[in-house]
């Protein structure tokens, strides 16, 4: 009798536990309020707390910090924003790795070292749980409870906790997701902003003023450098031309002395760079026309924006700043994709100015001009790359004065490129062509700042074969091959045909093509960044639709049949695998596939997968993601049985730490997934890891509660027979029919009589 109230016991405190946690669960996934996140783990917790909070780490801080935003004492639960040292807390370096750190008894836990034992009795804690928030193995934070004695919890209890705190981490995980997609956008708005206002710039003054207003607001000058010429001979000579400083703007004409050519002052790169200097110092020493522009200013940091025509250093832009300083992710980035920006501005503002000089080519350089406005003006009107194509190809054509233009973007893996608009229509949108073995893209490639000049197809070496036959069958006697480039890599080009004999293209029109295809670079650079942020808000809001749907149940068919549905609406697949670990052969079984648009699920008669050689295997040995671009180029494992299978993403399901399974998505086309897919996969996952854990939990203790039930019913059988017989009949009917039995015997021995 005392077994069975000992039993009774542990079964009714293992439904309580199920209760209890089911109820915070819908707090925790319900709120993004880390007060009412808390509450619903101390309500879990059920016993009185002396002091509790709630904090996570904050992203790049050295030595590692904690943000205490939620706190709690006999006074109540209270929204906080507070700093602690994690290296305070008992074991910090191992709180990643374990599963909650409980000690029960401060005065006798033989894990504390003597300093962190002294130090928690000295603040008058007899028993302390800490509860990491992880995700993916990676510490993001923890729940600190603290107790004024010694306090014991059931393991049952505690590693319901944990599972509570990892669902704990994937909300506030999403919420971090969320705030990096807003400052995202905001960068876009931004980047958008200052290139309106670029285009809007009359001379180079302007331009220092954009940059001082929007990006250095606090820079103590802010320098433009020219450097020039002489047409007849190969010296270089450079002078101050504007200055920004707090206390005035003044346009200036002041030589620099001592002046080296512009190659041998900084590197070889063939296309505007910004360079940041956090120090001004030995370790970090900037070119010598930095320390030159800089001279007679206390700064401490520099920004330097060079910018270069076709491989030669035009303009120095120099920014000082009194006091040393980081130049955070966001810095870097818009003023790298502003520098572009400010080459188009001053050529422009050089064409004017070249205009001025000349007047026999006044009114080339004007229509030059108004040309290249009306153009960006029309470029920035587009919100899809089509669109902006076709206007771009038509716009160029009338503007040059030429036959046909084509465009051409090439495939990430720079073999193939299809043709995405042409003016007018010849028929050859949407057809492939060859990359990798074309001459012309060669010698592109190989000098990316120049275009592919051909006067005359007839003869050149470059044009060959069916190339020439096309080009000749189609009227083209002169062709120009530009590059189109994003962040200094060759994504595609432009073609321009005359098919006029006797006429070819002149350095003017090579100019004026070379600033338009910067512009049309400059737009399709907006279209994809605004693209881009839009499609990772998108995706931040199926992830929530996810994590909400798969909390609602707690059968793994329903839970697979959900993420197969969600994983297509939100990153691009054409194939979905997802294998789970068979406890009876210790081998992957697939449980749920997607494939030719439709869905299996079948938990336990799926195939097993074979693990030697094959991408699953090596995630199955390694337990790390693999993210495979072009399993075509793959080598030394065997490729995916499905070879139209091209990329591929394969990252393992955990459960407590111990490997479950895996999932396999694919698609058809290489090169697909980017960092933010990757991401975002493996959220996912992390959230798919919480609801199996989940569901595995609740149907253990369900059969817990079962087997409790069916114990119980035998004996208040066995209790009511009197007999031996009887009670051997209702032991063999009873167990039979608990075991899916058809036939049940039991026998029973007589023991020999001693003596």
């Amino acid at each position: 009798m005392g077994m069975e109230i000992d039993d009774s016991q542990v079964r009714i405190e293992a439904l309580k536990i199920a209760e209890a946690q089911y109820e915070a669960s819908s707090t925790i996934y319900g709120s993004a309020d880390p007060v009412e996140i808390l509450s619903a783990l101390v309500s879990f917790m059920g016993h009185p707390f002396w002091t509790v909070h709630l904090g996570l780490i904050e992203e790049d801080s050295n030595p590692p910090l904690l943000n205490v935003i939620a706190e709690g004492d006999a006074e109540g639960l209270r929204a906080q924003n507070r700093m602690a040292r994690l290296n305070e807390y008992p074991a910090f370096e191992t709180l990643a790795a374990v599963e909650v750190l409980n000690i029960a008894d401060v005065t006798t836990d033989p894990f504390l070292t003597e300093h962190e034992r002294k130090n928690l009795s000295a603040r008058g804690i007899g028993a302390m749980l800490i509860i990491p928030l992880a995700v993916g193995q990676r510490l993001t934070g923890l729940v600190a409870m603290e107790y004024g004695a010694p306090t014991r919890f059931s393991q049952t209890l505690l590693r319901t906790l944990r599972s509570l705190a990892d669902q704990v981490a994937v909300v506030f995980e999403n919420q971090a997701l969320l705030r990096r997609t807003e400052a995202s956008l905001d960068e876009v708005r931004s980047l958008y902003d200052i290139n309106r206002a670029m285009l809007g710039a009359l001379e180079p003054l302007d331009v220092l003023r954009i940059l001082r207003i929007n990006l250095a607001p606090d820079a103590l000058v802010i320098a433009h450098v020219v450097v020039e010429r002489d047409p007849t001979s190969s010296a270089e000579t450079a002078s101050f031309r504007h200055i920004i400083t707090p206390a005035v703007e003044q346009a200036v004409d002041v030589p620099i002395k001592s002046f080296r050519k512009a190659a041998d002052v900084f590197d070889q790169r063939e296309t505007t760079s910004a360079d940041f200097f956090e120090r001004l110092d030995g370790a970090s020493a900037p070119p010598s026309l930095l320390t030159q522009i800089l001279e007679g200013y206390p700064v401490r940091a520099a920004i330097s924006m060079v910018v270069r025509e076709r491989g030669k250093v035009e303009d120095v832009i120099a920014i000082g700043f009194a006091d040393e300083r980081p130049f955070n992710v966001r810095t870097r980035r818009l003023f790298a994709a502003i520098a572009d920006q400010i080459t188009i501005v001053l050529q422009n503002q050089r064409l004017l100015r070249d205009a001025q000089k000349n007047a026999i080519q006044l009114t080339r350089q004007v229509r030059v001009l108004q040309t290249l406005n009306q153009l960006s003006t029309g470029l920035s009107a587009f919100g899809s790359e089509k669109d902006l194509f076709d206007f771009a190809a038509q716009y160029l054509m009338t503007a040059l004065n030429v036959s046909h233009v084509g465009i051409v973007l090439f495939d990430p893996d720079m073999e193939t490129g299809t043709v995405v608009s042409e003016h007018p229509q010849q028929g050859s949108t949407g057809t492939r062509m060859e990359v990798r073995a074309n001459p012309i893209i060669s010698l592109l490639r190989q000098q990316p700042d120049r275009p592919v000049l051909i006067q005359n197809v007839e003869k050149s070496d470059l044009v060959t074969g069916m190339a020439r036959d096309t080009l000749l069958r189609l009227g083209t006697h002169a062709l120009m091959v530009m590059p189109i480039r994003q962040y200094g890599q060759i994504i595609g080009s432009i073609g321009f045909d005359i098919n006029e004999k006797g006429r070819s293209f002149q350095p003017d029109m090579v100019e004026t093509a070379q600033t338009m295809v910067s512009q049309l670079s400059v737009a399709l650079q907006n279209i994809r960044l605004l693209s881009d942020a839009q499609r990772r808000a998108e995706q931040l809001q199926q992830i929530a639709t996810f994590g909400q749907s798969i909390q609602v149940t707690l059968q793994i068919d329903a839970i697979l049949n959900i993420l197969l549905s969600e994983i297509r609406r939100t990153i691009k697949v054409d194939r979905i695998s997802v294998a789970l670990l068979d406890e009876h052969t210790q081998q992957l079984r697939i449980a749920a596939q997607y494939d030719d648009d439709r869905t299996y699920i079948d938990l336990n008669n799926g195939p097993l997968i074979s693990m030697s050689g094959t991408f699953v295997g090596q995630v199955w040995e390694t337990g790390e993601m693999l993210v495979i671009q072009d399993t075509m180029n793959t080598t030394g494992i065997r490729r995916v049985q499905d070879v139209s299978v091209r990329s591929v993403m394969i990252a393992p399901i955990r459960s407590r730490g111990n490997l479950i399974g895996t999932v396999n998505v694919g698609a058809f086309q290489p090169y697909v997934y980017n960092e933010e897919d990757i991401a975002i996969f493996r959220q996912m996952l992390n959230q798919l890891a919480v609801a199996i854990e989940n569901s595995l939990t609740y149907a253990r203790t369900e059969r817990v509660a079962a087997n409790e039930a069916l114990v119980n019913d035998i004996a208040a059988q066995l209790q009511a027979t009197t007999d031996v017989e009887g009670m051997m009949t209702v032991a063999v009917r009873e167990l039979g029919k608990a075991l899916g039995a058809r036939r049940a015997r039991a026998r029973l021995t007589v023991q020999p009589s001693e003596g």
